[in-house]
């Protein structure tokens, strides 16, 4: 068209903040400016770059990579302005982006004007809240050995996508809300509490419950539940925790996953847990003072780690400290996750401490509540802590001292490498858990890996990442294959 029009296109790409130098930005460049200077083959040269831009992973990057500044934004503007002058022409002039067969080309002019060829923000996509309460197709308990029954319960359709969600912590246990993030007209979904805690937990005090209670066996506790539930695959969700337990089952269990969609990434590494609770930069430098009222009563010898300071705590959870008592450990650690989330305090001898926290704003149409686990009688002087919350802050004490039973969570991202179905991976920009660097990292290893970030923080009940995963389980299955290869929706129940 007119040197005006595609000054319309460069202004965007020079104003754009982020690109991956990516080769098919230059192939795309070279391949359409080819075409039109040859004056005989615009359309060759036009489908050449459409082709490359639209067969490169840039749209599903994280929007702060590595490579920033001006090269990385004229590249962009040359894409542009290349798509635009190979353009056939119609009567001696450029023909308008109209019809379907310039589609694509649309859609790649308006993420060139908007500089959205990296992540695809949360923002892109109109606000979405959580879909109704399905139906509860029913419930049950599993025996998995150890003295574990696990309780489950499924939502949804009966002939709809197997799916599950995995729930954070690690212990913070399901409610049936998690369910309203799918579709209950598309998804049949399971909720599962995970050993040790909500109604998961076997006989014995709080302390029995850490024994045979790690990764690995909550593993293989989800490959047990899909075989009782009769799915040959499924997809597999959650956040925080339950992302990193999602990673380890596909990493060991790839051929049963048609999916993945997660929020907030983690991999319970080193550098994970010292930016959640240790001495050095991370939490603690944003939360200083939160972070002395958790830690004063610890010896100085105990501080040099984040797995140091949670073995402390576990310690005095179960009674072995002269210095805290276990209800005092409990309000310390649920205040100090507290102060990262942007929950208000809590005291574990007040009526307020007996409920967790909801975060973000009140959604309607609220399924009943998750049944409540019955205390079961125990030995003599046993007794179980004051709040049923304690659960969860002493089996997050028992996996951060223990690293997540991972030797080395990066070989979990390594694995992801080897992932042939769509990842879905919703991190928020302001999250004080679980930093957005792994999402940015695992991103970039997955070979067919969505970056979704947003503006809310560790919460999966902040409304922009409700938005966001909403819309991640509402695509998965129009990007998935099958058992037969085909969309799996259609996926064996």
């Amino acid at each position: 068209r007119s040197p005006k029009w595609c000054t319309a296109w460069i202004a965007p790409g020079l104003a754009g903040s982020t690109f991956e130098m990516s080769s098919a930005f230059v192939v795309a460049a070279s391949s359409s400016l080819a075409g039109c200077l040859s004056g005989s083959a615009h359309r060759a040269g036009w489908r050449r770059g459409v082709a490359a831009v639209q067969s490169s992973r840039l749209a599903r990057r994280s929007s702060d990579l590595d490579v920033k500044g001006a090269l990385g934004r004229l590249l962009c503007s040359m894409g542009a302005v290349a798509v635009a002058l190979a353009l056939p022409k119609v009567n001696g002039r450029r023909r308008p982006l109209t019809g379907r067969r310039h589609r694509p080309v649309r859609g790649i002019v308006q993420r060139l004007r908007s500089g959205s060829l990296a992540a695809r923000p949360a923002a892109a996509w109109k606000q979405r809240g959580l879909f109704g309460a399905g139906e509860v197709l029913g419930t049950g308990e599993l025996d998995v050995g150890a003295g574990f029954r696990i309780y489950y319960e499924e939502h949804g359709s009966a002939t709809g996508v197997p799916a599950v969600f995995l729930h954070g912590g690690p212990g913070a246990g399901c409610s049936r809300r998690m369910a309203q993030l799918f579709d209950p007209n598309v998804y049949r979904v399971a909720l599962m509490d995970q050993r040790g805690c909500g109604k998961s937990r076997r006989t014995g005090n709080s302390g029995d419950q850490l024994d045979d209670n790690t990764t690995w066996s909550l593993v293989e506790d989800l490959e047990k539940l899909r075989e009782h539930l009769g799915h040959e695959k499924w997809v597999v969700s959650g956040g925080s925790w339950g992302s990193c337990l999602a990673f380890a089952y596909a990493a060991k269990y790839p051929e049963r996953v048609l999916g993945i969609a997660l929020r907030a990434a983690c991999f319970f590494r080193d550098e994970e847990l010292e930016f959640f609770l240790g001495p050095g930069p991370g939490a603690r430098t944003s939360k200083p003072e939160d972070w002395t009222r958790l830690t004063s009563w610890i010896k100085q010898e105990e501080l040099s780690s984040a797995r140091s300071i949670a073995k402390a705590f576990r310690t005095a959870f179960l009674g072995g400290s002269a210095e805290l008592s276990p209800e005092d450990a409990v309000t310390k650690w649920i205040n100090w996750e507290n102060s990262l989330t942007g929950a208000p305090p809590t005291n574990v001898g007040s009526e307020q401490g007996a409920t967790i926290s909801t975060f973000g704003p009140v959604v309607p149409a609220l399924p009943p509540a998750w049944p409540k686990f019955e205390k079961p009688p125990l030995a003599k002087g046993k007794n179980w802590p004051v709040l049923e919350r304690s659960m969860q802050a002493l089996l997050t004490m028992h996996y951060v001292a223990e690293g997540g039973f991972l030797p080395d969570g990066t070989s979990l991202i390594e694995d992801a490498r080897k992932f042939n179905f769509p990842t879905f991976l919703v991190h928020g920009r302001n999250d004080s858990v679980c930093s957005v660097k792994n999402a940015e990292e695992v991103a970039k290893a997955l070979p067919q890996g969505e970056l979704m970030l947003t503006d809310g923080g560790h919460s999966q009940w902040d409304s922009a990442n409700i938005s966001a995963f909403v819309e991640a389980t509402d695509r998965l299955p129009r990007q998935g294959k099958g058992p037969q290869g085909d969309a799996f929706g259609g996926a064996s129940v």
